[in-house]
C-alpha cells in the first residue's frame, strides 16, 4: 500500500470523526446550551411563595366554586337539603339561615353565597346538565307568547333572581305573580321539592317519568361556632375602637 492510499484512508477516517463530533456537538448545544449542567433537560418546577404549597389549578375547584382549602371553613351538605333549609327558614334574601351538615353539625348560610348559584351553574345537578336559569329566566318569559315557545321552555319561571324565585311559575310576563314554587315555606310540599327530589332530570329539563337524581354534595356556608366567633370578634372590636378614639380625643 503506497503513501497516497494511506493518506486517503486516514483522511476519510479523520473527516468522518470530525463530522460525527460536529454533529453530536450541535445536538448537545441545541439541547443544553453552552453549559455542562444541561439545565434545559431538567423538568420545569412551578413554585409558590411558600415552597411547601402546591399551586392549585382551575380543574381542582369543586362544586360551588370552592377549592379544597376553602372547604375547611365550610359545611358539607346535600344541595337539595340546603335549598330545603333555606325554604323552611322562610326563604330570607339577605339574612342567614340555619342548616345542618352531613354530620348533623349546625351551620348557617345565605341566599347570595350558597343558594343562588345552585340554579345557575352548568354541569351541577348531573354530568352534562345545563344551568336551571338557561331556561328559567326573565328573557324567555318575556318572549312572544303567541307561539307559546317561550312559556314552554321557561314555564313562566325566573330562577335568575331572588324576586323571580318568589314570584313563582306559570307567569305570562316577568312582572306577574305566578304559582308559588316554595310551598309557602313547607319544603316537602313545594313544587321545587318535587322537581329536585321526586322527579328526574332529562336533557330537555325535568320529567315525572325520569327517576330522581343522586344527591349532589357541596361545601356551603360555615359552621355555626365559627360564624358566632366571627360575629363576637367583630362586636368586641367595634367598642374597643370607639373607646380608643374617645381616649385620644380627651384633652
Amino acid at each position: 500500500m503506497n503513501d497516497d492510499v494511506r493518506r486517503i484512508i486516514y483522511g476519510t477516517i479523520i473527516g468522518f470523526l470530525v463530522v460525527v463530533g460536529s454533529w453530536l456537538s450541535l445536538i448537545y448545544i441545541s439541547a443544553c446550551g453552552f453549559t455542562l449542567s444541561c439545565y434545559r433537560a431538567a423538568p420545569i418546577v412551578i413554585r409558590t411563595s411558600v415552597p411547601t404549597l402546591i399551586p392549585v389549578s382551575q380543574s381542582q375547584q369543586h362544586a360551588g366554586g370552592q377549592t379544597p382549602a376553602a372547604q375547611f371553613n365550610a359545611c358539607k351538605v346535600s344541595a337539595a337539603d340546603l335549598i330545603g333549609a333555606w325554604v323552611s327558614a322562610g326563604s330570607p334574601e339577605s339574612e342567614t339561615f340555619p342548616f345542618n351538615d352531613v354530620n348533623g353539625q349546625p351551620c348557617e348560610g345565605t341566599f347570595a353565597n350558597d343558594i343562588q348559584h345552585l340554579f345557575m351553574e352548568n354541569q351541577f345537578w348531573y354530568p352534562g346538565a345545563i344551568g336551571c336559569t338557561s331556561c328559567h329566566n326573565a328573557a324567555l318569559i318575556e318572549q312572544d307568547q303567541s307561539g307559546g315557545e317561550g312559556n314552554k321552555r321557561s314555564g313562566g319561571l325566573d330562577l335568575s333572581s331572588y324576586q323571580g324565585i318568589l314570584a313563582g311559575s306559570n307567569r305570562s310576563y316577568a312582572g306577574a305573580k305566578g304559582t308559588d314554587i316554595l310551598g309557602g315555606g313547607n319544603w316537602e310540599s313545594s313544587l321545587l321539592y318535587d322537581v329536585l327530589l321526586v322527579h328526574g332530570f332529562v336533557p330537555a329539563g325535568h320529567s315525572k317519568d325520569a327517576p330522581p337524581i343522586a344527591p349532589v354534595f357541596i361545601y356551603a356556608g360555615q359552621h355555626l361556632t365559627e360564624a358566632a366567633a366571627t360575629a363576637t370578634g367583630a362586636a368586641t372590636a367595634a367598642p374597643a375602637a370607639t373607646a380608643t378614639i374617645a381616649a385620644t380625643a380627651t384633652p
